[in-house]
C-alpha cells in the first residue's frame, strides 16, 4: 500500500520506518513548508494546490499531527479512507469538545471552566482556587498556549500572553505522577492496550517515559484501559490513541488530554514492546491483525531536546538504542530519543541517569516509584 500521511515530522518518519518491512510506501503531505521526515516521498502543499496529486498517489490516509484544518481532513475523506476519522481529529484538537466527551463517557477530569474574557478568567481562578492553569481551547501543544495563574490578579496578563479568544481553566491536581495509556483499535473493533507509562515533563515537553511501571496496581491499569476503550468505541476509532492522565495520591486517575496519533510517550515501544505503537498503527489502519503489546523488559525513553550528545558515548551504554530525527539543533526542539532497556527497574534507573549525564541540559530523572 501507498500510505498517505498528513504531516512530515519525526512521527511520520517513524511510521515509515515501521511500515517498510510490511512493503508499504509512504507519501507525506506537508502543509507547513518545513518538513523534517527526511524519508519517503514528501509533497509540500501550503496552499492546497497539490492535494489532488497527493490523493492520486495514495491508497489511504493517516496523520502524524492533529493540528490540521478539519475541513481538509473531511475533504480527503470524500476521496480516500482516513484513519483516524475527521470526527476524532475534530474532538481531539478542541479542548472544550474533548472535555465534553470525557464528561459524557464518565471519565473524570480536573475541575475546569471555559472562559471568553480576562474578567471571566479571573472569576474562574477565584472559583477554582489558585493555582490554576489556563490553556487555549485549540492550537496549544508541548506547553504552548498555556499559563499558570497563582493569583487571580495575574489573570489579565495571562489572557494577553495566551492570545486566544477562548480558554479552558483547570484546577491544579495534587498528583503523584503523570501517566499515559496508549491503545490501538483495528478496523474490526479489536483493541489492544500497552502497559501504562510514567512521564516526566519539563516546561511542558516530555523528557522521560518509563514502562511498565513497577508499582502499578493491575486494577489501575484496568481502569485506564476502560477509559480509553470507551473513547475508542465512542469515536469508532481506528489506529493508535493516547490518553494522558494524572494519578492522585489515592490512586485515582484524572484525564488530562488525548492525542489521536502515535505519541511521544509510546516511543519506548519501538525497542521495549513486542510490537511498536508505529507498527500497530499501520496494522490497524490496513485491517491487519494487531500485534502483541506486552513489554519485553523495563524500558525508558529519554527525549533529546535542543542539543544532542555524542552518539558514540550513548551507544556505548548497555542495551541503548538511539533514534535520531536528522534535525538541526535548536532550543526546545525534539532532535532524537534514546530507548534504554534493563532486566530490572533498579538497573534501568542507573542507565537512565548515566545517559542523562551525557545529554546537554537534560533534567535529573525523577520517578514516583523510586
Amino acid at each position: 500500500m501507498n500510505i498517505g500521511v498528513l504531516g512530515a515530522g519525526q512521527l511520520g518518519r517513524m511510521l515509515a520506518l515501521a511500515g517498510y518491512p510490511l512493503a508499504n510506501r509512504f507519501t507525506f503531505l506537508d502543509t507547513t513548508g518545513h518538513p523534517s521526515a527526511g524519508i519517503g516521498d514528501v509533497m509540500i502543499d501550503t496552499d492546497r494546490k497539490h492535494l489532488e496529486a497527493f490523493l492520486e498517489k495514495v491508497d489511504l490516509v493517516t496523520y502524524e499531527f492533529e493540528h490540521l484544518p478539519v475541513s481538509l481532513v473531511q475533504a480527503i475523506e470524500e476521496v480516500r479512507p482516513v484513519y483516524p476519522s475527521s470526527e476524532a481529529i475534530r474532538v481531539c484538537q478542541n479542548r472544550a469538545e474533548e472535555k465534553a466527551l470525557f464528561d459524557r463517557l464518565g471519565i473524570p477530569t480536573p475541575a475546569y471552566r471555559l472562559v471568553e474574557s480576562a474578567e471571566q478568567l479571573e472569576a474562574a481562578a477565584r472559583d477554582l482556587g489558585c493555582p490554576v492553569v489556563a490553556k487555549s481551547v485549540t492550537e496549544g501543544y508541548d506547553g504552548k498556549g498555556q499559563a499558570v495563574i497563582r493569583d487571580p490578579g495575574q489573570a489579565a496578563d495571562a489572557w494577553r500572553s495566551i492570545k486566544h479568544p477562548r480558554l479552558i481553566v483547570e484546577a491544579f491536581v495534587d498528583f503523584v505522577r503523570e501517566v499515559s495509556i496508549i491503545a490501538v483499535r483495528g478496523r474490526d473493533g479489536q483493541v489492544a492496550f500497552y502497559p501504562m507509562a510514567e512521564n516526566q515533563h519539563l516546561d511542558g515537553i516530555l523528557r522521560y517515559s518509563v514502562a511498565p511501571m513497577p508499582d502499578l496496581d493491575e486494577s489501575v491499569q484496568q481502569v485506564a484501559d476502560g477509559y480509553i476503550r470507551a473513547l475508542l468505541d465512542a469515536l469508532d476509532y481506528v489506529g493508535v490513541l493516547t490518553l494522558e492522565l494524572f494519578q492522585t495520591r489515592v490512586g485515582a486517575l484524572l484525564a488530562n488530554e488525548m492525542a489521536p496519533r502515535v505519541h511521544n510517550s509510546g516511543h519506548w515501544s519501538i525497542d521495549g514492546a513486542v510490537t511498536s505503537q508505529f507498527e500497530n498503527h499501520l496494522r490497524a489502519i490496513q485491517g491487519l491483525p494487531l500485534g502483541d503489546t506486552a513489554a519485553r523488559m523495563p524500558t525508558c525513553m529519554v527525549n533529546v531536546i535542543g542539543r544532542e550528545g555524542e552518539a558514540s558515548d550513548i551507544l556505548a551504554l548497555p542495551d541503548a538504542h538511539l533514534h535520531r530525527y536528522d534535525k538541526s539543533e535548536r532550543p526546545g526542539r525534539k532532535l532524537a530519543h534514546i530507548n534504554l532497556l534493563a532486566p530490572t527497574h533498579a538497573e534501568l534507573l542507573e542507565r537512565v541517569r548515566t545517559c542523562a549525564a551525557l545529554l546537554p541540559d537534560a533534567p535529573e530523572p525523577r520517578f514516583s516509584f523510586e
